[in-house]
């Protein structure tokens, strides 16, 4: 099924009002044998301080130990003591944490974004004039951080159709171990318009002895793009596109970097450098796709295992293939959302549930570890409840063929 979602976001505390993006969110791909109940994490995890006062999901990059960099979308801040979103003075299109968790548990957070408890926030990621950056998924290679980003800019029609993609950006942070404040961010354009959107999943050394294609000898020298395909109103399907690691300085497009796709027939073809959407004959990996997922690599089973949300359904969905090519068959529920059924406290006509992602760095032997977020279309319910607008962590068995 085929569907999109109105999805809001608060302002400021000034005028906190309600924008809404059409977000393609859908999924398909086979699995078997979801295990039994799932427990949720409330408490400690993503706590209101240093002004952090809620953010739109999150995707985590390990950093190596027990460290992990959380990459928010739209954000709300306050001063540092403020533990309300009543005290909201700011609104940012991403912020970021980095969190220390030794042995996954008693985790620290330190968050940031520019201009810190200002009434002018600012984003980690800015883009140029009035667009705006939102967060898809990265990873490190030699020494430097990559983040792929939505590129999006308001298109003045209001309500849903108010926004869409002006492309894709690829982040580059060579100094990502200084402190935040002093990081020197570099931006590649790797695609125009909202055709095909590289990098809402990103694979780099994962799979049977660090290759995601081990039906390639040379397999593990590529990065791996999960590309959403699709135009202005309807996702079709992810894609997978691969760019040779040692290409990644000069990955934009267009350009010379030697940027393939995979085919339905499960060969690697050339994407011409001056085209902004896939050959036809790309194949679908998932569909009709999903703008809010990962897909992960877990070696005890040797499985592929992607998270996704399904349009206004009430669950996190998942499936499991083999292979990182796919295809795969119907989704399986993984997590069916407490807060939109009554009588859960947080319940109410108004809200929705979205953002599913996997953080397979924070998983025990035997688990899935994944973060939503919920969300309202009744600004004071934002406002009134810390509880929406804030990553839900939740565990659970780890699903398996």
């Amino acid at each position: 099924m085929i569907a999109s979602v109105r999805r809001s976001h608060a302002l400021t505390a000034a005028g906190i009002g309600l924008l809404f993006l059409t977000v393609f969110l859908g999924g398909g791909c086979g699995s078997q044998h979801a295990s039994a109940a799932p427990r949720s994490l409330p408490g400690a995890w993503f706590p209101y301080q240093q002004g952090w006062l809620g953010g739109d999901g999150a995707y985590s990059i390990p950093l190596g130990g027990d460290r992990s960099l959380w990459i928010f979308g739209d954000t709300l801040t306050g001063a540092a003591t403020a533990t309300s979103r009543k005290q909201a003075t700011g609104f940012t299109h991403n912020s970021i944490a980095i969190s220390t968790c030794p042995l996954r548990r008693d985790c620290t957070f330190r968050y940031y974004w520019a201009g810190m408890n200002t009434s002018k926030p600012k984003p980690v990621f800015s883009a140029k004039g009035s667009d705006w950056y939102w967060p898809m998924d990265g990873f490190v290679y030699h020494g430097t951080l990559y983040e792929a980003l939505m590129q999006m800019h308001a298109t003045g029609a209001g309500g849903a159709s108010g926004f869409a993609y002006s492309g894709v950006q690829l982040a580059s942070i060579k100094n990502y171990t200084a402190p935040p404040s002093r990081w020197s961010v570099s931006y590649q354009k790797l695609n125009t318009g909202g055709t095909a959107i590289p990098g809402v999943s990103i694979v780099v050394r994962e799979g049977p002895d660090g290759n995601p294609d081990p039906s390639n000898p040379h397999g593990a020298n590529y990065a791996y793009f999960f590309s959403l395909v699709g135009n202005k109103r309807i996702s079709k399907h992810l894609a997978l596109l691969r760019l040779l690691l040692s290409e990644l300085a000069r990955a934009a497009r267009p350009g010379n970097a030697p940027w393939e796709y995979l085919t339905s027939g499960a060969t690697w073809r050339p994407w011409p450098k001056d085209d902004t959407a896939l050959p036809s004959d790309n194949a679908a990996v998932l569909k009709p796709g999903a703008s809010e997922m990962t897909i992960r690599y877990h070696r005890f089973t040797n499985q592929w295992i992607a998270v996704f949300p399904v349009g206004m359904a009430k669950a996190a969905y998942y499936c499991i293939s083999p292979p990182i090519k796919g295809p795969g068959g119907p989704p399986e529920k993984l997590y069916a959302y407490p807060e939109m059924k009554s009588p859960n406290p947080n319940y109410t006509r108004h809200v929705f549930c979205y953002v599913a992602r996997e953080h397979i760095e924070l998983e025990a032997p035997g688990q899935i570890f994944f973060t939503y977020a919920c969300n309202s279309t009744q600004e004071k319910e934002i406002i009134d409840n810390m509880n929406l607008y804030h990553p839900v962590v939740v565990t659970r068995p780890l699903p398996h063929r």
